[in-house]
C-alpha cells in the first residue's frame, strides 16, 4: 500500500523544515561513518541558508509531504544529478524516494529536454537502493573532504522503466 502524500516543488520558507529532515536522517544513517571533517562539510551544505541559495541557481527540489509534515525531499543539479535524497526513517521502504526521483525528472523534461544519463554520488548507507533502480557505479569510493561518496550512473530510460 502507497503512504498517501504531496509531492511539490519546494517553497521560500521551509528550508529549516526540509533541512531539519535531511539531519535527522543524515545523523542517523550516514554520519557514523564519516570523520569530523565530513560531517562538518556535510552540514555547510545541507543547511537553510546554503539550501535557499541553491534554489533558482541551477537546482532543482521537491518534498514530499504527508499531512503538514515534510518527509522526503529531493535536489537535483542541473538536469542529471541528484545532489540530495532523504526520506524520514519512519516513510521508508514505501516508495516516496522512487516517486520523488520520478516527478522530479518528469517535471525536468516536461520541456522536452532529453538527459541521457542521471548521476548521484550516493552514501555507502544509499547504494543498495540506487542499485535497484539500475544505477551503477562507475568509479572508486571517493573521501573528499571527509565526505565519503560513491559515484554512481544510470541511463535515464533504464532508470524511467524500473519507476
Amino acid at each position: 500500500m502507497r503512504t498517501a502524500l504531496t509531492l511539490r516543488q519546494t517553497i521560500s520558507g521551509e528550508e529549516a523544515s526540509v533541512c531539519n529532515l535531511v539531519a535527522r536522517s543524515f545523523n542517523e544513517f550516514i554520519a557514523p561513518e564519516f570523520t569530523d571533517e565530513g560531517i562538518e562539510e556535510f552540514f555547510d551544505y545541507a543547511n537553510p541558508r546554503e539550501f535557499k541559495k541553491r534554489s533558482g541557481s541551477g537546482y532543482f527540489s521537491l518534498v514530499a509531504e504527508s499531512g503538514s509534515s515534510i518527509i522526503g525531499v529531493i535536489e537535483i543539479k542541473g538536469l542529471s544529478h541528484i545532489s540530495m535524497l532523504f526520506v524520514d526513517k519512519a516513510y521508508h521502504r514505501k516508495g516516496i524516494a522512487k516517486r520523488l526521483i520520478k516527478r522530479a525528472f518528469e517535471e525536468l523534461t516536461a520541456g522536452k529536454r532529453s538527459i541521457d544519463a542521471i548521476t548521484v554520488n550516493s552514501s555507502r548507507y544509499a547504494v543498495p537502493f540506487y542499485e535497484n533502480l539500475g544505477f551503477i557505479q562507475f568509479d572508486e569510493e571517493k573521501t573528499i573532504y571527509g565526505v565519503i561518496h560513491i559515484p554512481m550512473m544510470v541511463k535515464y530510460s533504464n532508470l524511467r522503466e524500473k519507476i
